[in-house]
């Protein structure tokens, strides 16, 4: 079939008027593409034309020439030769820098020949690790100075997928500002779908619905594919695995990002409900397709799963949009926003598609569209997904609980320490019921960062804190305080308050965290108060007696800690004493 496309166009060029394509004065030329300046022909035959050969099918007149700024031959095509001379007749000295900015063509050979009839070989294309190319960029790039008079390039590019040829020369400072500038452009977008992605994900881990995280994946599978085919992977990524890895690795991030996109529609919408043999057509079809592509893969037929892709992301834009058609008649919520974000993204994602299978005109907007597209669909999809799940209580019931839980230990952080024990105060107060609390503090916790980094200060402190969570009743209520941690315990009376803390300074002295090979063993101090509704404590306020129980606890655990660590101390309410469990006997010493 290919080869079909191929004769197709190539008869379809015989038609066109062979002339010569104009020279480009260096004097009046001005940054910008130079497809109207080139003169090209594919290659025929399987064995490469050598230059010299190339350069006699030129001179015959042979060759096709466009009107249009990019050349795009379309999809597994021949090895075609580009040629276009510039004349420096001003000798300027400026040094130029010429593009071809595509960044997935496997050979790229570049032919500078000189009056003096010098010529100057330079090869690129991502069969070659970035290391090797002429400049460090997304996308073969090569500085050249031209000498007084006339210079011939002649560029061969061979590549078994898509071919769109949108060769520029500028110079190098013009080169580096359009550079900055698209980094920018795309930065700004990707910012936009990532936050976006990054926003729902969090909302997926927190609430554990299904539909928040296809948007994430959607979204991400979006950007690493844009990342891909724009080239940015290419600049960081080095390791060479092949001169097709790039063509892979681009037809698998495509159809990756449309099979998640097509799951996420279904689920948006709940096709299931109201359209069951769409949902299960779609869903089949969307399985489907990674097999093929991979099948194609196996028996390594790159050009077939390239067509199969590109007809797959058409499809892909068709089917949302029937979507979006089918879940308006049926009356869904969201189905108008999905709908107008549908069709903007389709027509987006059409328009940069045809552009690179040589359909449309190849340019800087017609390449960006689908970006530009992306961030719109992301935005409205988002409006849509808020739209949907804003009236949900569990969303905000456990978006309230992630905020009240210490992101290192997953325990309570003070907020919700102090809403766990709001219910429990009201009933202490109510039963006049006694209460206590352990405060509880890592012995020299600053020796363990110090000696061993925070990175193990961190688990040792996930480690207390599951050691304590395991330790207490269910009823107790378990918080990270500041540095410390703290223990709400509803009681019969003191001794089972004693108990529970001894219990846990005995399990903490017997922990091993490991450092590499080394062993890391820490103690810790407790200080315990125990109080009740009396008389007294009726007249204040639940804030009133629970800072002075903490204040309380903080004395015993101070005198805890400058007597020796690794103590239990509780504060005497009645005395105002601190008392020694240990020395007192009421606690067995081991």
């Amino acid at each position: 079939m290919y080869r079909l496309i191929s004769i197709v166009f190539i008869i379809s060029l015989l038609f066109l008027q062979s002339i010569n394509a104009k020279e480009i004065d260096l004097v009046t030329f001005e940054t910008s593409p130079i497809g109207k300046y080139l003169s090209y022909f594919p290659e025929s035959g399987d064995t490469p034309l050598t230059l010299i050969a190339a350069q006699n099918v030129f001179n015959s007149g042979q060759v096709f020439t466009q009107n249009r700024q990019t050349i795009s031959r379309g999809i597994y095509v021949e090895p075609t030769w580009f040629k276009t001379t510039i004349n420096n007749r001003a000798s300027l000295s400026t040094q130029y820098r010429l593009t071809i900015e595509t960044p997935w063509l496997d050979y790229i050979d570049v032919f500078l020949v000189n009056d003096s009839g010098s010529i100057q070989h330079i090869k690129g294309g991502d069969y070659l690790p970035i290391s090797k190319q002429p400049i460090f960029d997304r996308f073969f790039a090569m500085d050249i100075q031209f000498e007084k008079g006339l210079t011939d390039i002649y560029i061969r590019i061979a590549t078994e997928s898509v071919m769109p040829v949108p060769i520029k020369l500028s110079t190098v400072e013009d080169a580096i500002n359009n550079a900055s500038n698209d980094k920018f452009q795309y930065g700004f977008l990707y910012g936009i779908l990532v936050a976006l992605a990054l926003y729902n994900a969090v909302l997926f881990f927190s609430i554990r619905k299904q539909i928040f995280g296809l948007y994430a994946l959607y979204i991400l599978g979006f950007v690493v594919n844009s990342l891909s085919y724009t080239g940015y992977f290419y600049t960081f990524y080095t390791t060479h695995h092949g001169v097709h890895f790039q063509d892979y690795m681009d037809v698998s991030l495509m159809i990756t990002y449309s099979v998640i996109g097509l799951h996420f529609g279904r689920a948006l919408l709940e096709t299931i409900k109201y359209a069951p043999r769409l949902n299960k057509t779609i869903a089949t079809v969307s399985n489907i397709i990674p097999f093929i592509i991979l099948s194609l893969f196996l028996i390594d037929q790159l050009h077939f799963a390239t067509l199969v892709a590109f007809l797959f992301n058409t499809s892909f834009a068709i089917l949302t949009i029937i979507l979006g058609v089918v879940a308006v008649k049926a009356k869904v919520k969201v189905a108008k926003i999905y709908l107008i974000s549908s069709v903007t993204a389709a027509m987006c994602v059409s328009l940069s598609t045809a552009a690179v299978a040589g359909i449309f005109p190849y340019n800087s907007l017609t390449f960006k569209a689908i970006e530009v597209g992306m961030a719109f669909e992301g935005i409205l999809l988002a409006v849509a997904l808020a739209s949907r799940f804003r009236d949900a209580q569990r969303d905000k019931e456990q978006a309230e609980d992630f905020a009240r839980k210490d992101e290192l230990t997953d325990i309570y952080n003070r907020r919700g320490f102090k809403y766990a024990t709001t219910e429990l105060f009201t009933k202490f107060r109510q039963n006049n019921e006694c209460f206590g609390l352990l405060l509880l503090d890592i012995d020299k916790f600053k020796n363990v960062n110090d000696d061993f980094g925070h990175a193990t200060g961190d688990l040792v402190i996930i480690q207390v804190a599951n050691l304590i969570a395991n330790t207490v009743r269910k009823i107790d209520i378990v918080a990270r305080w500041g540095e410390e941690f703290i223990v709400l315990l509803p009681l019969k009376n003191e001794i089972e308050a004693l108990r529970l803390a001894e219990d846990i300074r005995s399990a903490i002295e017997k922990l091993d965290t490991r450092y590499f090979d080394e062993s890391v063993k820490v103690t810790a101090s407790i200080g315990v108060c125990i109080t009740r509704f009396d008389d007294a404590n009726l007249l204040r306020s639940d804030t009133v007696v629970f800072e002075k129980l903490i204040s309380n606890a903080d004395h015993a655990l101070y005198q805890a800690k400058i007597n020796g660590r690794n103590n239990v101390y509780i504060y005497n309410n009645e005395t105002a004493n601190i008392r020694d469990l240990k020395t007192e006997g009421i606690l067995k010493v081991t």
